[in-house]
């Protein structure tokens, strides 16, 4: 009994240190930007130490990772409470004028997520990344299917993923002189990766 009571008591420190560490992550990245956020600088500020940080997350691309499921969590929440209408094409700005007020209102947590998938040797998305990455999808896929016409629905995922794709890419311009502090990016390269997902996406419907 008191064995157990043991494992319940360090499965609890252990979640409530892993809560506490994410949230003081997402603090130092929204004051400070991405450059702020090591295993080093993150145990002076929770207080705790590097060898505690990978052990909760193994690595930092862990955490990482967790703080972008939180930022496209948020998004889609914000996503969710729009008030549509019956026109599909303004819903869909209604999507992208919630997708510009999020990234302008949290550029560095915004710059964190961006720059982990398009800066040069980006990681592939996690797969819980990739979960929520799919929800917002299905929102805006029930907008954009009613404006698509008559097409497979190969077609209309297709479309609807090199919609993804390039809003996303767009996105960047949003965060302004950050695109600067990610190695490998800049607006240049950014028009030529818009223009070969679009070219990308036309040559799959062939």
């Amino acid at each position: 009994m008191t064995e157990a009571k043991g494992d319940r008591l360090k499965i609890f420190v252990h979640k409530e240190m892993r809560k506490s560490l994410l949230k003081c992550a997402r603090r130092m990245v929204k004051r400070d930007g991405i450059a702020a956020l090591s295993a080093r600088k993150l145990a002076g500020e929770a207080n705790s130490s590097v060898g505690m940080i990978y052990n909760i997350f193994g690595t930092m691309d862990n955490l990482i990772a967790e703080q972008n499921v939180m930022t496209l969590e948020e998004l889609y929440e914000q996503m969710c409470k729009v008030s549509l209408g019956d026109n599909a094409f303004n819903n869909l700005n209604r999507y992208a004028d919630i997708l510009s007020a999020y990234i302008v209102a949290n550029p560095n947590l915004w710059n964190l997520l961006y720059s982990r998938h398009l800066s040069s040797g980006a990681a592939k998305s996690s797969m819980a990344e990739a979960r929520v990455i799919k929800k917002i999808d299905l929102l805006i896929c029930w907008q954009a299917a009613g404006m698509i016409g008559d097409m497979s629905i190969r077609e209309k995922r297709m479309m609807i993923k090199v919609l993804e794709m390039s809003l996303f890419a767009l996105s960047g311009y949003l965060l302004g002189n950050k695109l600067q502090e990610t190695s490998g990016l800049n607006r240049h390269n950014l028009c030529k990766l818009l223009m070969n997902t679009y070219v990308a996406g036309l040559n799959s419907l062939r």
